[in-house]
């Protein structure tokens, strides 16, 4: 009843033959029913936006993107996807030949990619040092990928890094016209980061338009209090006298009745060339003094 395989002994009969399971035509006609299956639940433009999603590749999506990108080295999303993979490792200069032409994709998806490994390769760039005339190739072509970009909906962190990128290459007026879109989101450190790198440009209005619009967002009143001042001093530093006089009444605020800055008035409005408005928070001050008629609040 058993059959005759079961009846050998491998001492005797030599060795027992393995049974095939399945022959190489099977298992290619498994694999390519896998796929198909797999091309059919996971549609190709859902598994690309998955990968585009994902971030970092892992080793099957690796494979899967680079068997694309050697089927047709003109998909444009395996590009991107292989160049984001490298991105750390690449040249930077390479990396931004590579994803230049497509910042300027029909697709947004490919232009926010594209854009996005751009402020890499620029960052990198900018950390070499470059020589003067190579610094400022490069600020023409970050000038042009700015430009085209502000035409979009930019992610908040990505405008911040072009944002940041254009006043490190003298672009002032771009940073700022980038920020006025985006800074809504930005955080009072962020905020003064940008007012100390204003500065260190001499750009001083620039400067206190970004320490003021922390001290209105701070909820610390000492911490209002040195981004007060801070804004004010950076218009003084400037020489705008009459700016800093009314940038102070305008964005005194809940801080009228604090001591240290009305003191700080004084001061500034003396330094501004108006002994008249320097009597005026004199007698704040007194007002609000120990001892004083209104008594400190």
């Amino acid at each position: 009843m058993l059959p005759d395989r079961s009846k050998r002994y491998a001492s005797a009969d030599g060795e027992i033959p393995r049974q095939r399971l399945a022959s190489a035509w099977q298992l290619l006609l498994i694999l390519l029913v896998v796929l198909v299956l797999y091309y059919l639940v996971f549609p190709k433009k859902v598994l690309i936006q998955r990968l585009y999603d994902q971030g970092e590749l892992d080793e099957l999506a690796l494979s899967y993107v680079q068997n694309l990108y050697r089927a047709d080295t003109r998909n444009d999303d395996a590009a991107l996807l292989l160049a984001r993979h490298s991105a750390t490792r690449m040249d930077a200069v390479e990396l931004e030949a590579l994803v230049l032409p497509l910042s300027r994709s029909e697709d947004l998806r490919r232009r926010t990619m594209a854009r996005q490994l751009l402020a890499i390769a620029y960052e990198r760039q900018l950390g070499a040092a470059p020589s003067p005339l190579l610094q400022t190739g490069l600020r023409a072509r970050l000038a042009e990928v700015i430009r085209l970009a502000m035409n979009d909906p930019l992610p908040e962190p990505l405008a911040h890094a072009y944002a940041t990128l254009a006043y490190r290459v003298n672009l002032p007026e771009l940073g700022a016209r980038l920020l006025q879109l985006h800074a809504s989101t930005l955080t009072v450190a962020e905020l003064e980061q940008l007012g100390h790198e204003a500065l260190s440009q001499r750009d001083y209005a620039r400067a206190s338009h970004y320490f003021l619009l922390a001290r209105e967002r701070s909820t610390d009143r000492a911490q209002a209090r040195r981004l007060y001042q801070l804004g004010i001093g950076a218009l003084l530093a400037g020489g705008l006298y009459p700016q800093a006089l009314e940038a102070a009444q305008a964005h005194l605020g809940n801080l009228d009745t604090d001591l240290p800055t009305l003191r700080y008035l004084v001061r500034m409005a003396l330094a501004a060339g108006n002994p008249a408005l320097a009597a005026r928070y004199a007698g704040q001050l007194v007002f609000l003094l120990p001892g004083g008629e209104g008594g400190a609040r």
